[in-house]
């Protein structure tokens, strides 16, 4: 059971990643299950080694209004959430709020893969 945090209508919580031996605890991650996929801001990741290396997968995606933003792919060696870990995985990373108060977005992707049940009534994730 992973606590949530409600802010400005968001639903907030925190995951930790691993890669090549680091890892970091991102905060402020929004439970999005209207994204497809997670995606994370790859300035919050910087300090274990994630950026776009020549072999990562690039792309890009539509975000609200129209407007497009680019993305790459990485395999990760995992992320924590609560007391489950998900190994290894590959994770998107793009510039999700420009302001730097969202840190990422956990999409259907993951939670699908967990499934999770979201407690509205006690801001919960259940796993």
């Amino acid at each position: 059971m992973i606590n949530l945090t409600f802010e400005n209508g968001l639903l907030f919580t925190s995951m930790e990643i691993f890669f090549r031996g680091k890892s970091i605890v991102i905060d402020n991650i929004v439970i999005d299950t209207g994204a497809a996929e997670t995606i994370l801001s790859p300035d919050v990741v910087e300090d274990i080694g994630i950026f776009a290396e020549l072999d990562d997968y690039v792309n890009s995606f539509y975000g609200v209004g129209g407007s497009i933003h680019n993305f790459f792919t990485k395999q990760v060696d995992g992320i924590s959430l609560g007391s489950v870990v998900l190994k290894p995985l590959k994770l998107d990373f793009g510039v999700i709020d420009p302001q730097g108060h969202i840190n990422g977005l956990l999409g259907l992707d993951i939670l699908m893969e967990l499934n999770a049940v979201i407690d509205l009534r006690n801001l919960k994730l259940e796993i």
